[in-house]
């Protein structure tokens, strides 16, 4: 019982972060061109600085917490992002903004949540176990798909009737959220396993060499690489396509990704259901619908390509977090708690670090053919990759959630 009570108090505080989270992905572009008066090259170096830590670091971050206690390192990176944010509030109340200091708040920031983010799927096994897991990561995935739906228009609201240094303090705020969920557990936490006079390099190989010789962790890793990779290179073609291709205006493109979010939602409400009927494997295929339904798209060039777009964009958007739940909870499931931080690191740093590379394989794609309904499903082609590797032994058998390992 004390651990679910921990468990809810951790999922409320992550959920405000993840909703200031949004916040702060449109505050900080959203300052340095209103406000700084930004370039273009100037706005794509500060979503770099915040979005490179993973391939940067990823992989040392997880031996890292491989040796030491997860939630010291959550509070700890709660507490900076506060800081971080709580100095741009301040900064942009007194005008003192500038550049280099949205660059070294977004590197800060960008390094803390990468700690975040994989102590908290670290930790999240010693307060659940079995069922319980598989359940609380689908509740943490609804948490971010109702982040994901109504954070941009909340932070879009703050930016216009309250400035910057609002949305800034809004975010910081969300992240004390964060911090007294964490700090409201009591359950202890296991010791990790005492270090060694090892190099932390070894560490780092070890952790790659479980992933690669994992016959269901290493088809999942590189199936999540191929779906990042075609499904950015198709959201970069999309976008192009939606505004030269079938003339919509900035509204009618917000409502179009809305759709997206609702289809999100609906894909957190299926999991559970997905998979006690038809398991962990086959339910597992079924997300390869994300990119393979985009192959369709040349349909639309029949007529009614709006509508062909709103229905594809629903079905593609429903398989995301399912696929997130259910493979979280398998690397969850299948490592040792002494590999856990390095599994999951190398895991996401292998599979984030094929999204910048597809955004810009997108590009290409998008200049190199005249026909961007073409461009669209070659894209997703790659993405629909993916299922080669799902349909692998013994991942594709797999009905039950395998027992935890240890």
């Amino acid at each position: 019982m004390q651990r679910r009570r921990d468990f809810r108090s951790l999922w409320f505080g992550e959920s405000v972060s993840l909703l200031g989270d949004q916040v702060s992905a449109l505050a900080l572009p959203t300052a340095a061109v209103l406000v700084l008066g930004a370039s273009a090259t100037q706005v794509g170096a500060l979503n770099a600085v915040g979005s490179i830590t993973y391939p940067v670091l990823g992989l040392v971050a997880g031996a890292v917490l491989d040796r030491v206690r997860r939630r010291p390192v959550l509070l700890a990176a709660s507490a900076i992002r506060i800081g971080c944010f709580g100095v741009l509030a301040l900064c942009a109340a007194l005008g003192w903004l500038s550049l280099p200091l949205l660059y070294v708040v977004a590197a800060l920031a960008g390094v803390a949540t990468l700690f975040f983010d994989i102590a908290y799927q670290t930790y999240l096994p010693s307060l659940l176990t079995g069922s319980e897991l598989a359940r609380g990561n689908v509740r943490l995935e609804l948490s971010n798909s109702l982040a994901r739906l109504g954070g941009p228009s909340l932070g879009g609201l703050l930016l216009q009737y309250g400035g910057v240094a609002v949305g800034f303090g809004v975010n910081a705020a969300s992240f004390v959220a964060s911090l007294l969920g964490i700090a409201a557990i009591r359950t202890p936490e296991e010791a990790p396993t005492p270090p060694t006079r090892r190099r932390l390099w070894r560490d780092i190989r070890d952790g790659l060499a479980f992933v690669w010789g994992h016959p269901v962790l290493r088809p999942l890793t590189l199936s999540a690489a191929l779906r990042n990779l075609g499904m950015n290179a198709n959201r970069t073609v999309l976008i192009v396509f939606l505004y030269r291709g079938l003339d919509l205006s900035a509204g009618a493109v917000g409502v179009l990704f809305t759709v997206g979010a609702v289809g999100a939602l609906a894909g957190v409400a299926a999991t559970g259901w997905l998979l006690r009927r038809l398991g962990v494997g086959r339910t597992l295929l079924l997300t390869g619908l994300e990119g393979a339904v985009w192959l369709l798209v040349p349909l639309s060039l029949f007529g009614g390509a709006v509508v062909w777009v709103v229905g594809l964009m629903l079905v593609s958007s429903l398989w995301l977090p399912v696929w997130n739940a259910t493979v979280i909870t398998l690397r969850q499931q299948l490592t040792p708690s002494a590999y856990l931080g390095r599994v999951q690191a190398t895991a996401r740093t292998i599979n984030l670090s094929t999204i910048p590379i597809g955004a810009v394989l997108g590009g290409v794609v998008a200049d190199a053919f005249p026909s961007m309904v073409v461009a669209l499903a070659l894209c997703s082609a790659v993405a629909a990759l993916s299922l080669t590797q799902l349909c692998r032994q013994p991942l594709r058998r797999m009905y039950d959630f395998p027992v935890r390992a240890e």
